[in-house]
């Protein structure tokens, strides 16, 4: 017979000691017969490490479910509705408005032109024609071709894929590939990486612009906060900022240059008519639309 593990336990009426099995609950004390429960059990249940829970906010009703991390779908505590979980994956040729908690991919080669398509974080492989929004960033890789709005705390156009867009809503913009706005770009922070040729204008005061090395920038203008030139930087017009660094190998010309605070490293290049700085100033020209190639 196989010998369970046992424990002492002690009766709270009269303080008797006896031996009980390890996973008892509850027992009734040999010395004066009364019935009490014993507290290894409770002990080890609030022992037990609390599993990882998130919020989940209904399509349907907006009630906030707190579910497991590791759940695949639930049912809303007020209205009832399934929510199915985890990641999509698409495939082929698709039409219908997408909604998903968690990740969308769009394979490569599929083709999605459904009327708005919202998930967590969306990496796009193949061709869409939407309006995409994302909790927490858009990336659209090598070979992917994208048109529509994009709405994301981080956008990412790696190099080789093309985006034309008409809104472009984004607190980080980093761009690696081609990319064109027709209408909208509203961003806080833009990179343009190595290999990017970038053509119209920019005019967000409040952006902080960097224009990493090998980079080529041809632009009528410049609106921001803070410009960091590794690369090169050709304006036909003016450029203006709070601040303006160029750094070593990197090369910024235009015919204006209206800064508070201009600082040129070591092997850096800057040529233009220095200005006085208003804040905030901007170009009395119509914007144009702005493109990336």
């Amino acid at each position: 017979m196989k010998n369970l593990k046992q424990k002492e336990a002690e009766c709270p009426h009269c303080h008797a000691k006896q031996v009980e099995p390890e996973g008892a609950i509850s027992t009734n004390c040999r010395a004066c017969g009364r019935y009490f429960k014993l507290g290894n059990v409770r002990e080890q249940r609030a022992n037990r490490t609390p599993k990882a829970t998130r919020e989940i906010i209904c399509i349907k009703c907006g009630a906030p479910n707190l579910v497991a991390s590791a759940a695949l779908s639930t049912q809303c505590i007020r209205c009832l509705h399934y929510l199915e979980l985890g990641d999509k994956i698409v495939k082929g040729t698709q039409t219908a408005k997408l909604f998903a908690y968690d990740n969308v991919i769009f394979e490569e080669g599929c083709s999605f032109r459904g009327m708005e398509a919202t998930g967590r974080r969306i990496e796009v492989r193949g061709n869409v024609f939407s309006k995409l929004r994302a909790v927490s960033e858009i990336i659209a890789v090598e070979g992917s071709q994208l048109s529509g709005e994009l709405h994301a705390p981080l956008i990412r156009v790696e190099r080789g894929a093309k985006v034309k867009v008409q809104t472009l809503e984004c607190g980080t913009l980093l761009v690696g590939g081609e990319l064109e706005i027709s209408g909208l770009l509203d961003a806080s922070e833009i990179v343009l990486s190595s290999g990017v040729h970038f053509i119209g204008k920019l005019q967000l005061p409040d952006l902080k612009l960097k224009v990493e090395a090998d980079a080529k920038i041809s632009l009528d203008t410049i609106t921001c906060s803070e410009l960091v030139v590794e690369g090169r930087v050709e304006l036909s017009s003016a450029l203006f900022a709070e601040k303006v660094t160029v750094l070593a190998g990197g090369f910024l010309m235009a015919s204006r240059i209206c800064a508070a605070r201009i600082e040129v490293s070591p092997g850096g290049f800057l040529q233009g008519q220095i200005e006085k700085y208003v804040p905030k100033e901007l170009p009395v020209e119509t914007p144009s639309p702005v493109e990336a190639a």
